[in-house]
């Protein structure tokens, strides 16, 4: 099926202009070694998964398929790099968030709403069933890209220089978000004042009080060292997070229909292998931002999902991605 969007007008979207000449692309040599990068380190579970990508592929394959693999920003810095890298073919494979995706397709930015989850386990029927499928089909439908299986990057939670114990402690309280309509229309729903800041600088805003919270997974808190200068983090839950593991068209037309199905399952494998690790690295974060003084609370999150429904639902309507939202609702009241 011809897609609607051809990779080199994807190409057009995403890419800086002024960018002449032909591009040095990675591995160009070897049409069988697959380049796969995250800007993650090599200890994140995206490395893990690609690990256990490049141990299956190249096992099923009998080593006709290689894979070559990049962290810590080598080939890419930040994840709008990686995925303008594939479609110029510096990166075959990468690790995205709704929130770049948006570039291409608008309707993923539905799996970035907070509270849009309402459990882990949602989370997994939503991705892994229909749903996934669907959301799948249209990113593939109107791009050049590939869904190979659906990520994750912990739960994320509120965290700042005071606990957040209900609605109202959220008020003109200056939070650093996401770069998303939805989500900062959240946070502005629960009367907190959303900001932009880059997370590299987060440590020095926070300890400067630029701002006075934020908010990330386990995971990202403690490597951040947040946690040093603001010790409260209040389980909020807002957001159990989505990431694409993407490649393009481009990319599978260099292998036969046989090979095509070997990554296919290797995605698979990495896929497990990924959510695996993130789910262990969050439980460990979480044990050590206590030994090292994070005060944890618990916190009623009805009133925080209450008060922020409409923004979900406004949202859902705008990206004309209702159905694919009730969808998502009834399967949260398989829970009930």
């Amino acid at each position: 099926m011809m897609k609607k969007i051809a990779l080199g007008s994807l190409a057009s979207v995403l890419f800086l202009a002024g960018c002449g000449g032909e591009q040095d692309v990675v591995g160009a040599d070897d049409p069988k070694n697959l380049i796969l990068a995250t800007q993650l380190d090599e200890n994140s579970p995206y490395a893990i998964g690609f690990r256990a990508f490049k141990e299956a592929i190249e096992e099923e394959s009998d080593g006709a398929i290689t894979a070559e693999l990049h962290t810590n920003g080598t080939l890419g810095s930040n994840e709008d790099t990686l995925l303008q890298s594939i479609a110029t073919g510096g990166v075959d494979i990468t690790v995205v968030s709704p929130g770049f995706m948006t570039q291409v397709q608008r309707e993923v930015d539905l799996f970035s709403m907070p509270y849009l989850f309402t459990s882990y386990e949602h989370w997994l029927r939503v991705v892994d069933g229909e749903v996934g499928d669907e959301m799948s089909n249209l990113v593939e439908e109107e791009t050049n890209l590939q869904v190979l299986g659906y990520w994750s990057a912990g739960v994320r939670q509120y965290y700042g220089f005071e606990p957040v114990n209900e609605v109202e402690d959220l008020r003109n309280v200056s939070i650093r978000t996401q770069d998303s309509p939805g989500i900062q229309d959240s946070w502005s729903a629960l009367g907190a004042l959303p900001v932009g800041v880059a997370w590299g600088e987060m440590y020095q805003a926070l300890q400067n009080r630029v701002v006075d919270a934020s908010e990330n997974d386990f995971t990202n808190v403690y490597q951040s060292s947040h946690h040093e200068v603001t010790p409260y983090i209040s389980l909020t839950d807002h957001d159990f997070t989505t990431r694409f593991f993407l490649t393009s068209d481009v990319v599978m037309e260099r292998f036969t229909e046989e090979e095509q199905e070997m990554i296919e399952r290797a995605a698979e494998q990495a896929t497990i292998s990924a959510r695996e690790a993130d789910l262990d690295l969050a439980e460990s974060s979480l044990e050590r931002l206590v030994e090292e003084g994070a005060i944890i609370n618990e916190v009623d999150i009805e009133p925080f999902i209450e008060q922020t429904e409409p923004v979900r639902a406004r949202i859902a309507e705008e990206l004309d991605a209702m159905e694919l939202f009730h969808a998502i609702r009834d399967l949260a009241d398989e829970e009930l």
